[in-house]
C-alpha cells in the first residue's frame, strides 16, 4: 500500500500559529518548505520509479492524490515567496515570470500524464529538476539579495556622522 509523509525533520513546529515578521525568519520558512517540496518529490518519485510493484487503485489514487497536494503546496510556496521577495524590493518580473511559466507547465504536465504511470514519474523528474535548479539559482540570487537588504537596514548608524551630531 502506498503511503506518503514528509519527512519529520522537516515538518514545522507545532502550534506555530503567527507568521514570520522578520525576513530572516521568512526565509527560515520559506526554506522548510523547499526542504519539503523537495522531500515530497523524492518520495513520489521512489513510488513512481520502475522497481516499484504495480498498484492496486487505491494506491493509484493516493499517489494522484499526493500529487495534487504537490502542486497545491508548490503554488502556495510560490506565492507566498513572491510576497516576501516582493515585501523586501528584491522580486524581479523575472523570478516572478519563472514562477508563472513553472506553475503553468507543472499542472499542464501533470494532467497530460493521468493515467499513465511513466509519464508522471517523466514529470515528476522534470519538476524536480527544475525545482532544484531554480532553488539553487534565482531563489539564491533573491533570498541573497533580501539578506543584504536587511542587513544594510539593521547596521549600526556612520559612527563619523553621529560623533558630529554630538
Amino acid at each position: 500500500m502506498v503511503v506518503l509523509a514528509a519527512a519529520p525533520s522537516v515538518q514545522g513546529p507545532p502550534g506555530l500559529h503567527r507568521w514570520p515578521r522578520a525576513w530572516s525568519e521568512r526565509r527560515h520558512l520559506l526554506e522548510r518548505q523547499h526542504d519539503r517540496l523537495e522531500a515530497l518529490l523524492a518520495d513520489l518519485l521512489a513510488l513512481h520509479g520502475p522497481e516499484t510493484p504495480a498498484w492496486t487503485a487505491v494506491d493509484a489514487l493516493a499517489c494522484d492524490g499526493a500529487c495534487r497536494r504537490l502542486l497545491w503546496d508548490l503554488r502556495l510556496h510560490l506565492r507566498l515567496e513572491e510576497r516576501w521577495l516582493q515585501a523586501e524590493g528584491c522580486l524581479c518580473l523575472g523570478h516572478r515570470a519563472a514562477h508563472a511559466d513553472a506553475a503553468r507547465a507543472a499542472l499542464r504536465a501533470f494532467c497530460g500524464s493521468a493515467g499513465d504511470r511513466q509519464a508522471r514519474c517523466a514529470w515528476l523528474r522534470d519538476l524536480r529538476a527544475w525545482f532544484m535548479a531554480h532553488r539553487a539559482g534565482p531563489d539564491a540570487t533573491a533570498y541573497a539579495a533580501a539578506d543584504a537588504t536587511t542587513a544594510a537596514l539593521t547596521a549600526p548608524a556612520d559612527t563619523a556622522f553621529s560623533t558630529r551630531q554630538s
